[in-house]
């Protein structure tokens, strides 16, 4: 297993261009909070953390993102079927593949359940000492304080994820009949694909929340583009998540993006834009061996130079619209089990074609599937409604710019884009490793509180552990909550 901080710390090295941005590079905006503001606040005894501990009570929940939480065997004695190391050097076997039919989800507890967020892989640190951390403190051992560690199954429909966490947020003592207003509803620390899943619930549902951190969240994230056509590598094990199955996985339609950029002309830089809600693009294109096989690669490799011998996934091409050398990192490679890869994650594996009435099936599916999840993006916009109400609970946000991230892919032309290598020439921008720092801004509308936008040096996975950066984005949570925002009309201060 890949020790990813040490291969963080070289990424920073080989990436110092991204690493000294200036705090207005990114965005095109200033931040409240920089890594540069977080190593001089952690020489201070008395952190952001530390005093958000004192005074934080209630109920937080923290959740996971796209395979983030753990799955088990609904029949005892409860085995594990996702926990990425034991599936990745196939000490164990698990089928993770949804059926195409609704009650094929809605049965799915029978036979599956999700068991808690995944907390860590192996030696690698997602959230196992942030949480730790609040479950010591002394708020939570007198009992003011309950700390939940929230799963659910990454594999389902995002309304269906929505209403389970809506379901589970109304039975916690904080959302209980004769709660007081100013502590009413719980504070959630959503990751990656949770953010988005409490995106949904917070419009639905905005008086469960007395405040919400979003934690790399994606607007949209086409690395689950490969995923889709190629499968996914778990380590060793390229059995688990091949394309039918990320193709069966309702959330992974949820990244995909509305504008349909991804593939850009590696000679003229003119964008080729697709319809990824459109059924009828998916057999154009050949985006999914489900709807048409993949064709053979368009370029095929003829150069014996020293470059031709590293591996893609440690290549990349300039970004064509920008004069910033910006080399692909090695925490966006092969070495993440849980997040969804663009760059070659899986070797090109060729599945065998669908019959005929199995191409039937899976077309019904797509048809189906992209028209439900167009309708929840379009419920994950902004409520004026709930803003005039002051319904919307304090958000902040934290987000990454010190890393490669895929933003593109450049073919050769667009017949290219139906070959096995379009996705083997990519283009980066600033970002988390997975997340551009761009996307990871709320959607138009939202309005952060403030001080709640923190900006972290570490990755995608690994950001919850960053505890200064915690730490200043609940401080500003906290703050935005005593103003009374999210308390009703006439409750906030100005």
């Amino acid at each position: 297993m890949p020790n990813l901080p040490k291969l963080y710390q070289q990424a920073r090295k080989s990436t110092l261009s991204l690493a000294t941005i200036d705090s207005t590079d990114a965005l095109g905006q200033s931040v409240e909070y920089t890594p540069r503001e977080a190593r001089a606040v952690s020489k201070d005894p008395a952190t952001a953390l530390d005093r958000v501990l004192e005074e934080l009570i209630g109920d937080v929940v923290i959740m996971g993102g796209y395979r983030g939480s753990i799955l088990r065997s609904a029949e005892a004695p409860h085995q594990q079927l996702w926990a990425p190391v034991k599936l990745g050097l196939n000490m164990r076997k698990a089928n993770l593949e949804v059926g195409l039919e609704d009650e094929d989800e809605e049965r799915m507890e029978e036979t599956i359940i999700p068991s808690g967020m995944l907390t860590h892989i192996g030696p690698i640190d997602i959230s196992r000492k942030f949480i730790k951390r609040l479950q010591s403190c002394g708020n939570a051992r007198a009992g003011k304080l309950r700390v939940w560690d929230y799963g659910y199954d990454w594999r389902l429909s995002p309304h269906l994820l929505s209403k389970k966490l809506q379901e589970f947020l109304q039975k916690l003592p904080s959302n209980q009949p004769g709660t007081p207003t100013q502590s009413r509803g719980a504070l959630v620390i959503a990751h990656s694909l949770g953010g988005v899943i409490t995106r949904h619930a917070v419009n639905q549902r905005p008086e469960l929340f007395s405040s919400v951190l979003y934690a790399g969240v994606p607007i949209r994230c086409i690395n689950i583009l490969n995923p889709m056509r190629h499968g996914d590598v778990v380590l060793f094990n390229e059995k688990l998540l091949t394309a039918q199955v990320n193709f069966s996985i309702r959330t992974s339609f949820v990244f995909l993006p509305e504008d349909g950029f991804c593939f850009v002309d590696k000679n003229t830089g003119e964008e080729y834009p697709i319809d990824y809600y459109n059924p009828q693009e998916w057999i154009k294109w050949h985006l999914s061996p489900c709807m048409a096989p993949t064709l053979p690669a368009y370029n095929r490799q003829h150069s014996s130079s020293f470059s031709s011998r590293i591996p893609k996934s440690l290549r990349a091409r300039s970004d064509s619209k920008t004069t910033d050398k910006q080399p692909p990192s090695p925490i966006t490679a092969n070495h993440n089990p849980i997040v969804p890869q663009l760059n070659g994650a899986a070797a090109h594996h060729e599945e065998p074609a669908p019959s005929d009435p199995e191409r039937e099936r899976y077309f019904k599916y797509l048809t189906k599937t992209l028209a439900r999840v167009r309708q929840f993006r379009a419920e994950l916009a902004h409520s004026p409604a709930h803003q005039d109400a002051n319904a919307y609970p304090p958000l902040a946000l934290i987000y990454g710019k010190s890393i490669p991230t895929v933003y593109g892919a450049q073919v050769t032309h667009r017949d290219g884009i139906r070959c096995q290598d379009a996705y083997d020439d990519l283009l980066f921008r600033p970002g988390d490793g997975v997340v551009l720092a761009k996307e990871a801004m709320l959607p138009d509308g939202y309005s952060l509180v403030r001080g709640g936008r923190v900006c972290t040096e570490r990755g995608h996975i690994t950001m919850l552990g960053d505890m200064p950066a915690m730490g200043r984005a609940l401080e500003a949570l906290l703050r935005g909550r005593r103003k009374g925002i999210g308390l009703g009309v006439g409750r906030a201060e100005k």
